[in-house]
């Protein structure tokens, strides 16, 4: 996953040289054709390279723009070097980040191991460590907020999470057990969010990749669709079936 992001950022940053080193190259050439335009009009007879030779048919005024004029044309030509040589670099870091993708896929680094869990975006991965009470103003808020209740031995919290109409349901099925040991037996290590979809104002599904250990230390994980309901301008986990794709 680490590697994929890296990739991505490289290639996110290749792309902005790339827009930069375009926009860059059209305002150059607009700036050059509007001095040789300025050029032209000041000494039409004579080439820009001499302008001491008509220096007593200029006036001052001319002169001094003449010789201004020059110097963002020479300004000019340094920027259009420096465009040339970012483009010579990012050609270059084009091929090595080609190349590392040859060589990471010959060796086999690009196969993903059965373990190994789904990709997801950075801020969808919650590890365990960074569990916390989020509240319930949205359906990864309620999520996290209902683990780190758990884990605490929070009962009340983590029954609070829950609709109207699960939360018999859930109450039920914890009844006369020891909710910490309940929790104990599931030994979460994370969770990410895969995919998530509105279905209405008050009603979004989340795709839910849990993972959890082993005893032997190996990681399982699984994947499934959760319907949240907004009630009262809370999102609580309900027991509804996800609508099809």
């Amino acid at each position: 996953m680490g590697k994929i992001i890296v990739v991505t950022v490289a290639i996110a940053g290749l792309t902005s040289i790339l827009w930069w080193q375009h926009a860059s190259n059209d305002n150059l050439r607009r700036e050059n054709d509007a001095l040789k335009r300025a050029l032209m009009e000041l000494k039409p007879s004579q080439d820009v390279s001499e302008p001491d030779a008509s220096a007593e048919s200029l006036t001052q005024e001319q002169m001094d723009e003449l010789l201004k004029l020059r110097g963002e044309v020479t300004q000019l030509r340094e920027q259009t070097n420096q465009i040339g040589d970012l483009a010579d670099a990012n050609k270059k870091l084009t091929e090595a980040l080609r190349e590392a993708k040859f060589s990471q896929r010959a060796s086999g680094g690009d196969a993903k191991r059965k373990n190994d869990p789904p990709d997801a975006l950075p801020q969808d991965i919650h590890p365990k460590d960074s569990w916390a009470f989020r509240g319930y103003g949205s359906p990864e808020a309620t999520l996290e907020s209902t683990l780190w209740s758990m884990l605490q031995g929070d009962k009340a919290t983590a029954l609070a999470a829950f609709s109207p109409e699960m939360r018999p349901k859930m109450e039920k099925q914890l009844e006369g057990k020891d909710f910490a040991e309940e929790v104990n037996k599931i030994k979460m290590s994370e969770f990410r969010v895969l995919d998530r979809r509105q279905i209405s104002d008050d009603e979004m599904v989340l795709k839910i990749y849990t993972a959890r250990e082993t005893a032997d230390g190996d990681t399982l994980g699984s994947s499934e669709k959760t319907v949240f309901q907004r009630i009262g301008g809370e999102w609580k986990v309900t027991d509804k079936q996800a609508p099809d794709d």
